[in-house]
């Protein structure tokens, strides 16, 4: 039952524990031959109490707690008190007592009776809003987040594709298999960010092979096809991790850093099923005028921000950053 439901059956349940209460509690009156008075009791007391309760409960508790017409509503309580105490002695003066002259004292007393279910109505109510509330405001978070993180996997270097699509052009009349191999690797990329990197979690291996395609991409554009250096250890099988985590390092390594088999980009994957360490490096190189100008991509800071909201306390990254090279170690516990 959620809570919006228990919110409008909570005073049945009430009530029902109130009776039970009350019987359990009365229950040697019974070995007294005096089970009418129990029953004469919630006759006459519960339905006056259940009357405050329900009109605490369902209309001045949430009224009480907002501003608007508060001090109407605080009126309103109090002169509920007066009103309904008299009803109170009223209906015992009729049906229990037999001595008119106890009518004053059973009024005031009857006060402290209407106080105490007002008191629970609006107690109730006020509690149950609470988590209510807070349940919405986890929800609402959630849902901030799942928005936050879908914006932030999303941000894959446009320059990439422009200088694919480039390289695929160029291909096309120097080296038609280099073409067709670009096309089928790029179309194996963007299959995996529309239809895989949807979901919350994706299959570490999936992750593998997408940066692998990335790679692979990459180095048709230069002659040396061994400037990276990419290993991997551990079982990757049945792993589950958010997708493009690792991908945003990878593109900066490109980047910034050099492309030769003197000043590798190295590029290091350790998995298990309790923890993920991925590191990467990279020589750094002078840019050029177009590079430089370049719109910057997801950022360190984005990556981190997303970092937080998916493993809060369960992550170490460090950045080592000196005037040759670039050096990342993400250690993710699962």
């Amino acid at each position: 039952m959620s809570l919006k439901q228990l919110k409008y059956w909570f005073p049945l349940f009430f009530w029902i524990f109130q009776i039970i209460v009350h019987v359990v509690r009365n229950i040697y009156l019974i070995f007294r031959e005096s089970f009418g008075y129990i029953f004469n009791s919630i006759k006459i007391t519960f339905p006056l109490d259940i009357t405050t309760y329900i009109i605490f409960y369902y209309y001045f508790a949430p009224r009480l707690l907002k501003k608007e017409k508060l001090l109407l509503n605080i009126l309103l309580a109090v002169g509920y008190f007066i009103v309904h105490s008299f009803i109170w002695a009223a209906v015992y003066s009729f049906f229990v007592l037999d001595d008119s002259s106890e009518l004053k004292l059973f009024y005031f007393s009857s006060m402290g009776h209407t106080l105490l279910y007002s008191f629970y109505g609006t107690i109730s109510r006020i509690a149950i809003d609470f988590f209510e509330n807070r349940e919405k405001q986890k929800e609402l978070e959630k849902q901030n987040i799942k928005t936050e993180l879908a914006l932030l996997r999303s941000q894959i270097d446009p320059h990439f594709l422009f200088n694919t699509l480039n390289n695929i052009n160029s291909f096309t009349v120097t080296n038609p298999e280099k073409a067709s191999f670009a096309t089928i690797k790029l179309s194996e990329i963007m299959r995996y960010m529309l239809y895989e990197a949807s979901n919350e979690k994706v299959q570490l291996k999936n992750e593998i092979n997408y940066i692998k395609n990335y790679l692979e991409i990459q180095q048709l554009r230069y002659k040396d096809k061994d400037f990276v250096d990419f290993k991997i250890d551990g079982n990757c099988e049945n792993i589950l991790i958010p997708p493009m985590l690792f991908i945003p390092f990878v593109e900066n390594a490109f980047k910034h850093g050099s492309k030769s088999k003197e000043k590798k980009i190295t590029i290091n994957l350790s998995a298990n099923s309790r923890e993920i360490e991925f590191e990467i490096s990279n020589f750094k190189r002078e840019l050029n005028e177009t590079e430089k100008n370049r719109p910057k991509g997801i950022g360190i800071v984005n990556i981190k921000r997303r970092l937080e909201l998916l493993f809060p306390e369960k992550y170490d990254l460090k950045i080592i950053e000196n005037k040759e090279t670039f050096n990342v170690s993400l250690f993710i516990k699962l």
